[in-house]
């Protein structure tokens, strides 16, 4: 089972990076047309960096085309701010693929690239996140000391300006690091900072409203992960739970794809309880869900998270019928579009 598990670990890990940007495939025409119409150079990069990182879960050979144009428009602009951006977005949807060498190595680069810009100009708020940005890229390398090193850097910097979202997410990466250095005492300590920090951001801020929620719903789900390391499951799914009600007040366009998202993870965190008939029904839940909003994508966690229940169960004919089925298949294509081939044969040869 030890395998297995391995397996298991790693196909839950490849859907991580869908949490971030779950839009319709529908969605990828209305923001070519945009991108068509738009009339300044400031629309145009936001429409690009929308597009690429939107692109990015469904066909990241076009992601690379319009990431691309992001970073040619930005450069021609001379504008520091656009230019920084543009390779934040790149960093950032490289990084959707963290468990690819060449991934990796992309996404450190933009971003180094983007700090550089932003340490010319003195730009110190960019100098700070872009760190963050590094250190939690650097944990997937993984070089826990490296990511360290960048988040003490960026804290000493970010404690010095007014920004509580920055203190945030500064406070958030803190507790990845020292959680996987195994340092459980502090990085619980960093996320509860975090969550402090977050609850105190006033509505009528320049952070406050949308910005606020979503700062807060990410330290529910960074505590709830923290929990789910040491198999409090319980209290994992508590602010798991909390999390997905946070949604309710959210004004984003894409909150029925995040309710998907999360109910899988609730799901996984079932399952770790071996409440496993819980489990399932959060999955097929998920994948219904996906569905209604006519969504291919954002089944596939579903897919994969039913198919890790059946190999975490012992049960490998409903496992090898499932991988045979129709679900099966389109997710075995979605693997193989990826580049990853080898994980589906891997997921045959444990089963």
């Amino acid at each position: 089972m030890g395998y297995c598990s391995r397996v298991s670990l790693f196909l839950i890990s490849l859907f991580i990076c869908i949490k971030s940007y779950q839009q319709q495939e529908v969605l990828v025409d209305s923001l070519k047309t945009a991108l068509a119409k738009a009339p300044t150079i400031k629309e145009k990069a936001t429409l690009l960096d929308n597009l690429s990182r939107t692109l990015m879960n469904i066909n990241p050979q076009e992601a690379d085309i319009f990431g691309k144009q992001l970073i040619n428009i930005a450069e021609e602009s001379r504008d520091r701010k656009i230019m920084i951006d543009a390779y934040k977005s790149n960093g950032l949807r490289y990084s959707y693929f963290a468990g690819q060498k060449d991934y990796i190595n992309k996404s450190v680069e933009s971003y180094n690239k983007a700090l550089t810009i932003a340490r010319q100009n003195k730009l110190e708020a960019e100098v700070g996140g872009i760190q963050l940005k590094l250190a939690s890229v650097h944990l997937a390398i993984p070089d826990k000391d490296k990511a360290l090193t960048y988040v003490n850097e960026a804290f000493s910097l970010i404690s010095t300006l007014a920004d509580d979202s920055l203190k945030t997410e500064a406070h958030v990466t803190y507790g990845m690091v020292y959680l996987a250095k195994n340092e459980k005492t502090l990085a619980l300590r960093h996320y509860l900072n975090a969550l402090r920090i977050a609850e105190g951001i006033k509505e009528n801020d320049k952070e406050g409203g949308n910005r606020k929620v979503d700062l807060v719903r990410n330290c529910y789900h960074y505590l709830a992960d923290f929990y789910r390391t040491i198999e409090d499951y319980d209290r994992a799914i508590d602010y798991a739970t909390l999390a997905y009600k946070k949604l309710d007040e959210s004004k984003k366009r894409n909150v029925a794809y995040q309710r998907v998202v999360d109910i899988n993870y609730i799901g996984n965190l079932f399952a770790g309880k071996k409440s496993y008939d819980i489990a399932i029904g959060y999955f097929e839940r998920s994948i219904a869900m996906a569905d209604s909003l006519k969504f291919a994508t954002l089944k596939m966690p579903g897919y994969v998270s039913l198919l890790n229940q059946y190999l975490r169960i012992e049960q490998p004919q409903k496992a090898l019928s499932y991988m045979n089925s129709e679900p099966g298949q389109n997710l075995q294509k979605y693997l193989n579009g990826f580049g990853f081939s080898s994980v589906t044969d891997q997921a045959f040869a444990v089963i």
